[in-house]
């Protein structure tokens, strides 16, 4: 069994003249991106899906209704107001992740055009303890993982380009108790950036205690963040692109 945790509770591009919907409502030619998402998601075998979601958002937008449509065996979390960024939103469904199940952490603002089933089969397949999906930029929006010779991961920091390994919020762990673990630490340690505790520093534990985390490199053009309107064009530009070209083929 794999946990895959959608994480889609952070801030969302709003439109006022349309309803003011959360980013995981926002349509990419006609398609809803958490349906986007959720069908990525559905390459994976024996996998319990949980998507968190804003507790207001719920409330205003009926999500958890959306949600049970899209997938009717999926868990909604849903997350309280003042969550201090992504490893906090993760903790707060620690009732079903903090086990020895594998546990697949996604950020809802992003996207990635891979094969996910491929992708944990080669993290399992090097003996992993966790494995992140690294794309190449330089840019200090990212977060960012050095790597030794090995391709092992030797330390993690956000917003901050250590390396050309930006990683691409897609977060596995062997165990889904590692992630938790480090994630606590992490936050005992108080180690912010811009007061918001995220994942990706969350590794620096796990190294610390000579864990192996691995890295899956990808092209930068299969990773789509979806943080401002602008990338959201450019997102929606592609896949009606990938429409025309190749109509069999859609982005998922």
């Amino acid at each position: 069994m794999i946990n895959i945790a959608i994480l889609a509770a952070g801030q969302a591009i709003t439109d006022a003249s349309d309803g003011s919907y959360p980013l995981c409502l926002t349509e990419i030619a006609g398609v809803p991106l958490i349906e986007r998402q959720i069908r990525a998601c559905r390459s994976v075998e024996d996998a319990r899906l949980i998507v968190a979601l804003a507790e207001p958002d719920m409330r205003r937008f009926a999500l958890g209704e959306v949600i049970a449509l899209l997938a009717p065996d999926a868990h909604v979390a849903r997350i309280s107001e003042g969550a201090r960024g992504a490893a906090c939103t993760a903790l707060m469904m620690i009732g079903l992740i903090n086990n020895d199940e594998e546990l697949l952490l996604i950020n809802g603002n992003e996207f990635l055009d891979v094969d996910f089933a491929a992708i944990l089969q080669h993290f399992r397949s090097r003996d992993l303890d966790a494995g992140v999906v690294v794309f190449p930029s330089i840019h200090p929006r990212y977060s960012f993982v050095q790597l030794n010779d090995e391709g092992l991961v030797v330390q993690a920091a956000e917003k901050r380009p250590i390396s050309k390994n930006a990683t691409a919020g897609f977060y596995w762990f062997r165990r889904g108790k590692y992630f938790v673990s480090a994630a606590q630490s992490m936050i005992r340690k108080d180690a912010t950036v811009n007061d918001q505790f995220y994942i990706c520093p969350s590794l620096n534990e796990m190294v610390l205690k000579q864990a192996r985390i691995g890295a899956h490199r990808i092209d930068e053009e299969r990773f789509h963040p979806l943080k401002t309107e602008r990338q959201v064009m450019h997102f929606e530009n592609v896949v009606e692109s990938r429409l025309t070209d190749q109509p069999e083929f859609p982005l998922r």
